[in-house]
């Protein structure tokens, strides 16, 4: 039974610190592809779908993902978007942790954009932000990216555009829409590019070695009420994961001892350790 737990508990550590991927649209050729790429541990446990355009007129332009007929109202037209979807495999948790590109505008093209999840049915715009930062974009209003020049000749494309989702352990399709408005002229035109979406594709199967480390009493409180993690051994090298991979907290701890995340937000954590030198983990919940 012991041998049984340490391989249990070895493909724990593996799977938080391997399963992530990056779906890459690059729009290469004319027509361009809208086929992503998925790369990264987690690539076999997520299906990219092809990018898609809902009431735009797509160009004839290669090598990006251009199109034409944005309204020129200040707020968006919910019936016109670029659209993407990202398939779990069955028996996947997905999350998605940032979207980043590129975008381009013609001269009489639309000024703003904004990009939301069906997380929410496509209620409020993702949290947005220009990273690295660049001259030419900006975020304005409510997570509204925006061209902060005008343009009389065409604006090349703009690196920086930066999404970042709390999309965490979905087990049905996240789709994103792509949202553009505010064109100076009704045939202006506008692409995106470059396409990046970051996340994790971790199979149900991180659970499994949960029974064994409730035996050894690793986590007392796997339901953290308190702000803080009660351990029931001595714990080496302990480490707090998100539901994206990251480590958000490390400590050591002796038996009985507690470690405080007062400063993390509520949800799902994974917490690993080393217990007489075997590996274990254990998911718990904080309130």
């Amino acid at each position: 039974m012991k041998k049984i737990f340490t391989i249990l508990g070895m493909a724990t550590l593996s799977i938080m610190n391997a399963q992530s991927f990056t779906a890459t649209y690059d729009f290469e050729g004319t027509p361009p592809s809208t086929t992503g790429v998925v790369a990264g541990a987690g690539s076999s446990n997520v299906v990219s779908g092809n990018f898609t355009t809902v009431g735009y007129t797509q160009t004839a332009t290669g090598n990006r993902f251009a199109h034409s007929g944005a309204s020129t109202a200040a707020t968006p037209d919910l019936a016109k978007y670029l659209q993407v979807t990202l398939t779990p495999n069955a028996g996947v948790n997905l999350s998605v942790s940032s979207v980043t590109f590129r975008s381009q505008r013609s001269g009489t093209g639309p000024r703003t954009y904004i990009v939301r999840s069906n997380a929410d049915s496509y209620a409020a715009n993702l949290p947005a932000s220009i990273s690295p930062a660049n001259a030419e974009l900006e975020v304005v209003g409510t997570n509204e990216f925006h061209f902060v020049n005008d343009c009389t000749t065409g604006c090349s494309g703009q690196n920086g555009n930066t999404l970042t989702t709390a999309i965490s352990n979905a087990t049905s399709p996240i789709t994103f829409r792509f949202y553009f408005y505010g064109s100076e002229a009704a045939g202006g035109t506008f692409s995106i590019d470059d396409v990046i979406v970051t996340g994790t594709a971790i199979n149900g199967a991180l659970g499994t070695s949960e029974n064994f480390t409730t035996k050894l009493n690793f986590v007392k409180n796997t339901f953290v009420k308190s702000d803080e993690i009660t351990f029931g051994a001595d714990v080496k090298d302990v480490k707090v994961y998100n539901m994206f991979g990251q480590v958000v907290k490390s400590a050591s701890v002796k038996q009985n001892g507690t470690v405080n995340v007062a400063e993390l937000a509520k949800g799902s954590y994974i917490v690993t350790g080393t217990v007489n030198n075997e590996p274990v983990s254990q998911k718990i919940l904080k309130d």
